[in-house]
């Protein structure tokens, strides 16, 4: 277990990998709620930072290669599950998932933009989402 309060602030960002494909949705559809709120995106994200538990918010989300480019979002983590269509009560640390993100005030162009991905590893143009802190550090 890593609590996301051992972690330095400026690596306090959970990377997004891509949209889940409707192969993705077919094997983990079990493990995610059935009934959503608008404005979800299923998405790959990269190896959790820390534990970061359900219902966990991010202020900003931004092309990992321009944290300029940010876009002030709310967004929530909604569920999560991995591969195998495990429902999990966290975000693991060090674990690749598939997480259900809601959006309230509608997804952002930089996650729309993402390209619908079959499994991680096929977009290596990413989207961080953090808190306002921390993309303070990392646009510097």
């Amino acid at each position: 277990m890593r609590p996301e309060s051992d972690v330095p602030l400026r690596e306090r960002v959970l990377i997004v990998e891509g949209r889940a494909s409707s192969t993705v949705l077919f094997h983990v559809w079990g493990a995610l709620p059935k009934e959503r709120p608008a404005n979800c995106e299923i998405l790959l994200i990269s190896f959790a930072y820390a534990d970061l538990p359900i219902g966990r918010t991010f202020a900003n989300a931004f092309p990992t290669t321009s944290p300029q480019s940010v876009a002030r979002t709310r967004c929530k983590i909604l569920a999560v599950t991995q591969q195998f269509a495990t429902p999990f009560g966290e975000v693991p640390h060090g674990w690749k998932t598939i997480c259900l993100v809601e959006f309230p005030e509608g997804i952002p162009d930089v996650i729309a933009s993402l390209p619908i991905v079959n499994g991680w590893y096929e977009n290596q143009n990413t989207v961080g989402l953090c808190d306002e802190e921390t993309w303070r550090l990392v646009a510097d």
